[in-house]
């Protein structure tokens, strides 16, 4: 099982600081396999290798382990995305640029990857990224409504594409970053706006 929290500070000091940094304190709380509220204690680190605006390399995850059947939460920063090589902020940039764009594909790619030189995202990973996102539109409204019940959602006649526009605008439009959306959202539903849904 995962969990992602906020982190303090920048991205460079969390990277740079590695096993050093200053990670949430174990949980107490009801594990997710024997369902029985431990104090979960700390089981070592490992490497996940992520694509950030200003880094690429390995992040250190924190892990830690029921006492009573040995399973594990590991603890992800919020500028990463369970399951996913590139951060949060970046996959945001990609989605935003293609379904609000009324350009190709391939303009909207060379567009981010002219700005965002280190990210080189390819049209194969952009579709992806957007197909995922297109098919979850569903639970991406359930966990909206969730985070904010006054909130305006599309109509259920409109066509898909426009119902992805609208649910992006009005993320794009929210106060809080969408690393704090993506946080929230995982914690509501324990998916990222790019799962799967079965």
């Amino acid at each position: 099982m995962q969990k992602i929290f906020e982190i303090e500070g920048s991205i460079e000091e969390y990277v740079e600081k590695g096993r050093k940094y200053q990670f949430p304190p174990p949980p107490f709380e009801s594990c997710h396999n024997c369902k029985k509220m431990v104090r979960f204690g700390k089981h070592g680190f490992y490497d996940r290798y992520s694509i950030l605006e200003t880094f690429s390399g390995n992040v250190v995850c924190r892990r830690y382990i029921c006492p009573l059947c040995n399973r594990t939460i590991s603890y992800l920063p919020s500028f990463c995305l369970p399951g996913f090589t590139y951060g949060v902020k970046e996959i945001w940039r990609c989605l935003k640029e293609i379904i609000l764009s009324y350009g190709t594909l391939k303009a909207c790619l060379n567009k981010l990857n002219d700005i965002y030189v280190r990210l080189n995202i390819s049209r194969q990973l952009a579709y992806h990224y957007k197909k995922r996102f297109m098919k979850n539109l569903i639970l991406i409204q359930i966990v909206l409504r969730q985070m904010n019940s006054r909130i305006e959602l599309p109509e259920e006649n409109v066509s898909l594409r426009e119902r992805a526009k609208k649910l992006v605008e009005i993320i794009r439009e929210s106060p809080k970053a969408i690393c704090s959306i993506s946080q929230e959202f995982y914690a509501l539903s324990n998916k990222t706006f790019l799962t799967l849904s079965n």
